[in-house]
This record gives structure tokens, C-alpha cells and sequence, in this order.
């Protein structure tokens, strides 16, 4: 599948691990959200990376080089159209180049015999209890919680 950048996802049928958008801030600086997995059950949900990164311009490939995410959601593709320059997917840089994968989640915040360990979407098993207590609950955030997300954990550097 041959895509041409910038593009603004209608679904999440074209969005690719690895491809990224500018978000811009407040503070007239950007960051950048990428595309960490896609809902193999939903036409419009996908997995949110906030990159470790901010700038006094638009993000490029070459500077997602060696940047890690801040944190991982669950979102809806509503959420590329909210937070991203023009409401446009930019460009692709693989995960892999930067040794970015799925988080761990779990999928409930009380730990019992239905509290489960995931990898991004994938169900791996039942949790521990230390795992229930260590990883994030993994369920759906809103559009602008990345945004959010950027604004408090970038705006000051």
C-alpha cells in the first residue's frame, strides 16, 4: 500500500505503526503523537504514542531519531483530527528504528481473576497482582487527551 503524506485518515484502514503528527501547543512550540498500533476491532480506534520530543517547528522524520514515548492511549482517529497540524497524518518513521513497542496495560484497575495483562490490544494472560499495581488501566481516552498530555509533560522544556 503505497500512501502519500500529509493525509487526513478517514479510519484507521490506512494508518501504519510508525506514522506520526505534529501537535501544536499553546506555547507556539509542537510536539508529536504517533501511531503505536492499530484496533484490530474498530474502524476508527488506534494506539497513541506521545513522543519524547518537542520543537520550535512542525516534526520530521529525522527527529523522532531515538525518541521514546511519554505515554501510550487508547484513541479514536477523531483524535488526529482535534490535535494535529491541519488535522494531518505528516509522515512515517518505522517503530522499530527507535525500539518503540506496545506498552503494558492491564485491563482493569482492581485486581481479581478478571483482571488481565495486555500488550497494547493483545490480551497476553491473568495478571499479578504486582503487575495490576505497576501498569496503567488500558481503556479509551478522549480526543484531546494527548494534547493534554503534551501540554503538561513538554510545554516547560
Amino acid at each position: 500500500m503505497s500512501i502519500n503524506y500529509p493525509f487526513k485518515p478517514k479510519s484507521n484502514r490506512y494508518l501504519v505503526p510508525g506514522q506520526f503528527w505534529t501537535i501544536p501547543l499553546d506555547n507556539r512550540k509542537f510536539a508529536c503523537g504517533r501511531v503505536i498500533e492499530t484496533d484490530p476491532n474498530s474502524r476508527r480506534g488506534f494506539l497513541a504514542g506521545l513522543m519524547d520530543w518537542i520543537g520550535d517547528s512542525p516534526s520530521i522524520a529525522e527527529d523522532l531519531k531515538g525518541c521514546k514515548t511519554l505515554i501510550q492511549l487508547d484513541v479514536h482517529i477523531k483524535t488526529i483530527h482535534e490535535t494535529a497540524l491541519d488535522g494531518f497524518i505528516s509522515g512515517y518513521r518505522s517503530l522499530e528504528l527507535d525500539g518503540i513497542e506496545e506498552d503494558y496495560f492491564t485491563s482493569q484497575l482492581v485486581h481479581d481473576e478478571n483482571c488481565m495483562l495486555m500488550k497494547g490490544y493483545s490480551i497476553l494472560r491473568q495478571a499479578t497482582k504486582e503487575e495490576a499495581d505497576t501498569y496503567d488501566q488500558f481503556g479509551p481516552a478522549g480526543y484531546m487527551m494527548i494534547k493534554c498530555y503534551a501540554e503538561d509533560l513538554l510545554a516547560n522544556k
